[in-house]
C-alpha cells in the first residue's frame, strides 16, 4: 500500500495519527541508549568481551527479527507498521527469556531491572503501534513468536547478547520508519491543499 493508504483511511483522525507517530519516535529514541546500557551490563555480568561478540551474526535459529533490510525504501506504510509490530512482539517475549537466563550478578544488581525496563518499553511500543494500526483502519497482525532452543549456557549467553543488540538496531529502524510515515503524512496533506487550491482557481 502506498502513502495514501496511511492517510486515506485516517483522515478524520489526523491529530491522533500525528501524536501517536511522535510518541513512537520518542520511544524509539529512548530505547537505543537503554538497550546499549543494558547490553553493556549484560556482557559484563556474563563475562562476554568485545572480541567474543564482535563477529556475531543472526541466524534463522535465533528467531530474532532482523532490523536491516535491503528494500527499506520500497516498503509500504502498512508493511513498515506491521514489521515494527512483529518485531516488538517478539522482543517483549524474548526479553523475559533473557531475564530468566541472567545469573545472580552481585556486581551488577541493576541488570535485572534494566532488562525488565526494556521489556516494559517494548510492550509500550506495541500499544502505540496497535493504536497506530487502529487509527489507520488496519488489522493488528497475528504474530507467532519463534521457539528458541539454547541448551548450552554459552548459547544462552550469546543469544541474550544478540537480543539486546538487535533491539538497539530496531530502535533506530523504528525512528526511521515512523519519521518516514510522518513525512508521507505531511506530503499527502500538502498535495491535497495544492489540489484544492487548483480547483478553486
Amino acid at each position: 500500500m502506498a502513502a495514501r493508504t496511511l492517510l486515506g483511511t485516517a483522515r478524520v483522525h489526523r491529530n491522533t495519527l500525528i501524536e501517536t507517530l511522535k510518541s513512537c519516535i520518542e520511544l524509539g529514541r529512548n530505547l537505543r541508549p537503554k538497550a546499549d546500557e543494558t547490553m553493556r551490563l549484560y556482557d559484563q555480568c556474563q563475562g562476554l568481551t568485545d572480541k567474543m561478540t564482535s563477529g556475531l551474526t543472526l541466524s534463522e535459529a535465533d528467531g530474532i527479527p532482523l532490523a536491516g533490510t535491503s528494500r527499506w525504501a520500497e516498503l509500504s506504510d502498512q508493511e513498515r507498521v506491521n514489521e515494527n509490530f512483529r518485531a516488538y512482539k517478539v522482543f517483549s517475549s524474548y526479553l523475559r527469556l533473557v531475564l530468566k537466563n541472567v545469573p545472580d550478578c552481585a556486581r551488577y544488581p541493576r541488570l535485572p531491572d534494566s532488562v525488565m525496563d526494556l521489556c516494559t518499553k517494548a510492550e509500550s511500543m506495541l500499544v502505540l503501534i496497535s493504536q497506530l494500526l487502529m487509527t489507520m483502519g488496519l488489522p493488528v497482525p497475528a504474530v507467532r513468536v519463534p521457539l528458541v532452543e539454547a541448551p548450552k549456557d554459552w548459547d544462552k549467553k550469546i543469544w541474550g547478547h544478540k537480543v539486546l543488540r538487535e533491539l538497539g538496531n530496531w530502535s533506530l529502524r523504528s525512528v526511521r520508519d515512523f519519521n518516514k510515515l510522518k513525512t508521507n503524512l505531511s506530503a499527502s496533506r500538502a498535495r491535497r491543499r495544492h489540489l484544492r487550491g487548483a480547483q478553486l482557481r
